[in-house]
């Protein structure tokens, strides 16, 4: 059933978002920055649909934000979203397909929210799915390419107002894809909207991440609602299934910036339970797989991995990460479409491999 969701609730997606992002998929400050418009525009609301309201020939695309999170702080608005979409909705006409539907192509605090500002703006439903079920650092390694979902076509828009259209001639060539939009962005200054993935009903059942957005809100409450940390973790596993792996103080954190990427590791030793105990997560702008004091891989993605304040109870992207800070990891079992196919971690190993890991998928226990 279709639900209208007000500021409470899009605050709530935005936190779980950031918890289920794994690290990645945007600060929450902005996401909550694209609600703070919203409000003073008197729109901050949206109808959130099921998949299951879609008809079989009505469709739904995602659009996001490509380039720095640095620039994404600075920036007052973001009017090349919508550049993107209705570009998106006159390209898709062409070909007879109508856009009824907005969703998110990943779950973070600003990725999740960015589809949900240009539907409250555009006045148009916003379906309960995203493309991952987490956050991913680059196209390739996403359920869309598990699950051989066209790239093409792609509309990207400036804030200046530039926008254009690319079609691939292998609509599937996800490292194409991915250069021409990194090029694109850096080319206005490592800002700009990306709308592709025209999918429908089944392609969302079948190849992405049904329910994800209900799921972020209730995971936002559970962050809102909780009295202490004991409060919280069992919240999340019971609404999630995530559990706690490992509390500590971070230690150092290895970081350095490469072709519009963070890498890095994050390294915490344990506290109260876990004292004498270490471990390190290594990550590429999202958390990638964690080790233990031993060097042994104890989680490694699809599955999420996820870093919250102990103090102040909220999740941490790795922009909000800093020495010293008390820690908690939790760990989840990645959506199920990541699972039922080789690929879900084959598309990864490349990036496994920066960490020095040529292994199999662990993973959370």
């Amino acid at each position: 059933m279709s639900e209208m969701i007000g500021e409470q609730q899009l605050r709530d997606i935005i936190t779980g978002a950031a918890f289920m992002g794994s690290g990645g998929g945007g600060s929450p400050k902005d996401g909550l920055k694209l609600l703070d418009e919203l409000r003073s525009l008197d729109k901050a609301e949206v109808t959130l649909v099921s998949h299951q309201e879609m008809a079989d020939d009505e469709w739904a695309v995602m659009v996001a934000e490509m380039g720095a999170p640095k620039v994404f702080s600075e920036a007052e608005s973001f009017p090349e979203t919508v550049i993107a979409f209705t570009l998106m909705q006159d390209v898709a006409a062409q070909s007879g397909r109508t856009i009824e539907y907005l969703m998110a192509g990943e779950l973070g605090g600003f990725n999740t929210m960015v589809p949900l500002y240009v539907a409250a703006l555009q006045g148009m439903p916003f379906v309960d799915a995203d493309g991952n079920g987490r956050a991913v650092p680059e196209l390739g390694a996403d359920l869309y390419a598990v699950g051989d979902v066209p790239h093409s076509p792609i509309t990207m828009a400036s804030n200046n107002g530039d926008s254009l259209v690319v079609y691939l001639s292998d609509p599937l060539d996800h490292k194409t894809a991915e250069r021409i939009a990194r090029h694109v962005s850096m080319a206005y200054g490592q800002l700009a909207a990306f709308c592709t993935y025209v999918v429908n009903r089944k392609m969302i059942v079948d190849k992405l991440a049904p329910g994800t957005v209900t799921q972020c809100m209730v995971v936002g409450r559970a962050f809102r609602e909780a009295d202490g940390f004991k409060e919280l973790s069992e919240a999340l596993k019971d609404e999630v299934g995530a559990k706690e792996l490992f509390k500590g103080a971070i230690s150092n954190i290895e970081l350095k910036s490469e072709g519009g990427f963070d890498f890095g590791i994050t390294e915490i030793d344990g506290t109260e339970a876990y004292g004498g105990k270490s471990v390190s997560v290594g990550f590429k702008n999202e958390n990638m797989l964690l080790r233990d004091e031993s060097g042994k891989v104890r989680a490694t993605v699809p599955d999420l991995i996820t870093l919250v304040d102990a103090e102040t109870l909220q999740p941490l992207t790795n922009a909000d990460t800093k020495k010293g800070q008390n820690v908690a990891v939790f760990g989840a079992t990645a959506s199920a479409n990541w699972l039922r196919s080789p690929v879900g971690f084959d598309c990864w190993t490349h990036i496994l491999h920066s960490f020095e890991y040529d292994g199999d998928y662990v993973p959370v226990k």
